[in-house]
């Protein structure tokens, strides 16, 4: 059931993701045609136009946190559902970050695939502010899903924006006073092993440099049990989708799931993304009395209104109650009568609404309500696991397709695995005096991406679910051979649908996304020569390492925090320190730059102390302090904000708007 399920921890509060922006053009990997201004904040010039620089957060960390997360809302195991202050000593609890770790960081797959950030080394605790843990884990690391940029209607770019993140807590520990509580007990006993699942999600980014709440947002969050043999980073269940993937809906709503607990005979929808808001608190558009049912006549589509004879409902969503979004996390849950239940089974969900208007009713609203959105055509639903894969060269992956039919398995499901293949023009920036460096296309060499499909190994084909609905989607890798010259590896978008799917019936991102990287000799005794150009780049599109701790273009500075380089390339990939942030270094170059810092914490004391004092007199007595701020360094960063810098934020935005225009047509 995951954290849809009667025993639920709902929260809400703040989010930071300090991202940096420099990375967000490809092109600023070329490091022989990199420019300092590339690390300066975008201009508005005196004419209107643009200069992008290093974006709208050049000097970000990617930081990501949860701030003043607070504990709202409780769901027990027979259905009740408390929020009054004192019914459980978990009522008002803190959900926040490790108190002896660094913060998580917030990481994109690749310039060229902005569409799967994800939090590493992100660890979550239920605390009350004064004793140890009362339970914490660590995310394991999933990319958002159901992404949509027009969700707040009356912002902008990516302040428009909204998604979700579902994984689990791993390694989850529970002090002994948890078990005071009688909600906690439940939560406790309720999972399986030593995972609980979570689902976040954020909306109402600041991205204006010159406010204090720059680099915030809302977020709203539910925690609960994580059952043996339930995907971690989606919901097997019914899944609604708009009928045009604009993404939205008529009635604006977008893509979300449900799911029927069976024992309990009770419906559960997931709307903390679904429904469009008028600000970036959550509070909702208007769009009428908005009901669940059942439609008699799985035929009827979004956008026709309904009768008694072609729609059972089941209960009202009371989603324009103040502050039903933070109270309840947009989790809705609904009791399902004998006859419910049953029509549940072979019969699509959907939700109803009646308004005044009604807009963009085709026929005469009969007084019972028109289709918002329904669930997908035939109950089908198609979801693969891992979504991500990093892969070094010459390697191998696995994800698992999911085939559901109204949440329940598909045995023996067809799923078609295409290649996106040839993919041009992603990942570019924006305005006047851009990079001079070409834009590399994604998606070649399709012969390096080969799968265990019907008939053999090929670059496409058909693989079969199980008994349960479940297909093994196996990967082997051949090294792509530098094919984007600049930029390490290469990005493969893997298409998966039972055939005959519209391209509607998933989100617009979803796919399973390949980083296969480059092969790379290491060198038997590296010098600076062998490791200088990795540095180099990694200090140009992390201004924020480099100007304030360790020059990365230096060898001098390079050999006096040596120490500190080491112990940043040592750390496993999901720890918060791991460097680099963006987890795109390949195995091979790691293993190099990691023998020449060894070479040189070994005993070439000479040569570091030389290269220290050169470095002491050239920066005036050593490095600077690193600047931080309440906010993740935002007023440092305001401070250095020309008056007429740009504030929108539209990172995620202008990349989606380009992949739509230039990918659509190949996934038709």
């Amino acid at each position: 059931m995951s954290f849809l399920n009667p025993v639920r921890l709902v929260f809400s509060g703040i989010f930071q993701a300090d991202v940096s922006t420099v990375n967000n053009d490809v092109r600023h990997y070329d490091s022989e045609s990199f420019e300092s201004s590339y690390q300066e904040f975008q201009q508005k010039l005196p004419s209107g136009a643009t200069v992008a620089n290093g974006w709208w957060n050049p000097t970000g960390s990617g930081a990501f946190r949860l701030i003043d997360c607070k504990v709202v809302g409780l769901g027990f195991a027979d259905g009740s559902f408390v929020d009054t202050p004192g019914a459980d000593a978990a009522l008002g609890m803190l959900i926040g970050g490790s108190t002896d770790r660094t913060s998580g960081k917030l990481v994109d797959l690749d310039p060229q695939w902005q569409m799967a950030s994800a939090p590493w080394g992100l660890d979550v605790r239920l605390t009350d502010g004064k004793t140890p843990a009362f339970f914490g884990g660590r995310y394991q690391p999933n990319p958002f899903r159901d992404l949509w940029f027009n969700r707040n209607l009356n912002a902008q770019s990516d302040s428009a924006a909204s998604s979700t993140f579902q994984s689990v807590l791993e390694n989850v520990e529970w002090a002994d006073e948890a078990m005071l509580s009688p909600f906690l007990r439940q939560l406790r006993d309720a999972t399986t092993g030593d995972m609980l699942s979570i689902r976040l999600a954020t909306f109402g980014y600041n991205g204006n440099v010159k406010d204090p709440r720059f680099t915030l947002g809302t977020v709203v969050g539910t925690i609960g049990p994580q059952l043996d043999g339930e995907p971690v980073s989606f919901i097997r269940g019914r899944r609604f989708i708009p009928a045009n993937n604009i993404p939205n809906s008529w009635a604006g709503i977008t893509y979300f799931s449900g799911q029927i607990d069976e024992p309990s005979r009770t419906a559960f929808l997931d709307l903390s993304n679904a429904l469009q808001t008028v600000d970036s608190k959550g509070t909702p558009n208007p769009i009428g009395v908005l009901t669940l049912g059942i439609l008699r006549d799985a035929s009827m589509v979004e956008n026709t209104p309904v009768t008694p004879d072609s729609f059972l409902p089941i209960a009202r969503i009371p989603y324009d109650d103040p502050d039903w979004l933070a109270k309840t996390a947009g989790v809705f849950a609904a009791k399902l009568t004998d006859e419910q239940f049953a029509l549940s089974k072979t019969n699509p969900l959907a939700l109803v609404t009646v308004s005044e208007t009604n807009p963009g009713s085709t026929d005469l609203d009969l007084g019972y309500g028109i289709v918002a959105i329904r669930e997908a055509q035939d109950g089908l639903y198609v979801c693969a696991e891992p979504g991500v894969h990093r892969i070094d060269g010459a390697g191998r992956a696995e994800s698992l397709v999911y085939a559901t039919r109204y949440g329940q398995p598909v045995p023996g499901a067809s799923i078609a695995i295409t290649q996106m293949g040839r993919i041009p023009g992603q990942g570019g920036g924006f305005g006047v005096d851009q990079p001079s460096a070409p834009i590399p296309d994604m998606g070649v060499p399709e012969a390096a991406v080969t799968f265990a499909v019907e008939g053999g190994s090929a670059t496409g084909g058909t693989i079969t679910a199980d008994a349960d609905g479940i297909a093994r989607l196996e990967i082997s890798t051949q090294s792509p051979g530098n094919p984007r010259g600049y930029i390490d590896g290469q990005v493969y978008l893997i298409d998966y649908r039972i055939p005959g799917q519209s391209n509607t019936a998933r989100s617009t991102f979803d796919y399973v996304v390949l980083h296969v990287r480059d092969d790379f000799d290491v060198p038997a005794d590296p010098t600076w020569d062998d490791i200088a150009p990795i540095m180099t780049q990694y200090g140009n599109l992390y201004p924020i390492m480099s100007k304030h701790l360790v020059d990365l273009s230096s060898e001098a500075s390079c050999i006096r925090y040596a120490d500190i380089l080491q112990l940043a390339f040592s750390l496993p990939e999901t720890d918060p320190n791991y460097m680099p942030v963006t987890r795109d270094l390949s195995v091979y170059k790691r293993k190099t730059i990691l023998a020449w810092l060894d070479k040189v914490l070994r005993g070439e004391t000479a040569v570091k102390a030389k290269a220290q004092l050169a470095y002491a007199a050239a920066s005036g007595g050593g490095a600077p302090a690193l600047r931080t701020g309440p906010s993740g360094a935002a007023p440092a960063k305001a401070a250095t904000a020309t008056p007429d810098q740009p504030t929108a934020a539209d990172g995620k935005t202008r990349f989606a708007k380009n992949f739509a225009r230039v990918s659509t047509p190949s996934r038709s």
